[in-house]
């Protein structure tokens, strides 16, 4: 990245508030860097009170992480879709935390969330009208530890949309059923209104189906975009933690560590010296 401007640093310091929200109970260490743009960073985190723990990942957040694209998975469902993917290192209650308010965002709802012995399972509760909505009641989200990689399902049901070709086949078939009429000469001397009408409308329920079949392709090209979402959290994460870790090691590199009982068995010494003279 470039010079940090204004805007950026605005984002920046707005998206450290948030993961300041969700981990302040773990924040730790200190964090230096000898990257100017992050040590002007931490000069404006430090005057505002946040720590720059959070102000590093949101740093990195801004930069993009690179992860692999999340699959949409055939499971042979009409009515429902699910994306997979991975990304390096594991949830933590903190960074699960941030992943929850995500969903709860995307998916504008609130979440029941169950905890197995190497998962978090989080499932969409709506309340009010939307708990009968099979797409605002359907969603979940499941993270699953697997050898300090974490796997990404993201589910969600396409009952609601299937519901919509309904009124097309309807449609469709009664333009069906006139243009066979004006083909086998039941709708009198006059042909061409009736066909011509027929053609329409069975063009319409065409057009119609395409549509619905275009909102189902971005419904699920969505689901894979918040799982980048999701994934590219989970990757800062990890190399947020491991930054962390290696300041960490350098700071203790740098500090010479003198045992206590040194300074004791030395001051034992001196004093029997002195007391011999």
């Amino acid at each position: 990245m470039g010079k940090l401007s204004d805007d950026e640093i605005r984002q920046i310091v707005q998206k450290a508030t948030l993961l300041q929200k969700y981990g302040e109970q773990s924040s730790s260490g200190k964090h230096a860097d000898t990257n100017e743009e992050i040590q002007s960073l931490y000069e404006i985190s430090d005057e505002i009170g946040i720590p720059r723990k959070f102000a590093y990942e949101a740093y990195m957040e801004l930069g993009g992480i690179p992860v692999q694209e999340p699959m949409v998975i055939d499971n042979h469902d009409f009515n429902s879709t699910s994306v997979v993917g991975y990304a390096r290192g594991t949830v933590d209650k903190e960074l699960f935390d941030e992943l929850k308010g995500q969903a709860e965002y995307h998916f504008n709802t609130l979440g029941k969330v169950t905890r197995r012995r190497n998962k978090y399972l989080w499932k969409a509760k709506p309340v009010g009208p939307s708990k009968f909505i099979a797409s605002a009641n359907s969603p979940e989200i499941e993270f699953e530890q697997i050898d300090g990689n974490t796997k990404v399902t993201v589910s969600q049901s396409l009952k609601t949309l299937n519901k919509l070709y309904l009124p097309g086949i309807a449609v469709a078939f009664g333009g069906f059923m006139l243009f066979a009429g004006t083909i086998f000469g039941q709708t009198g001397n006059e042909v061409a209104p009736p066909l011509i009408v027929s053609l329409l409308i069975l063009t319409a329920s065409v057009f119609y189906a395409r549509f619905i079949n275009s909102r189902k392709k971005k419904r699920k090209k969505d689901l894979q975009e918040f799982s980048e979402t999701l994934l590219g959290k989970i990757e800062r994460h990890l190399k947020s933690t491991m930054h962390s870790t290696q300041m960490e090691q350098e700071e203790e590199k740098g500090q010479i560590d003198i045992p206590e009982n040194e300074y004791e068995e030395e001051g034992v010494e001196k004093d029997s010296r002195s007391r011999i003279k």
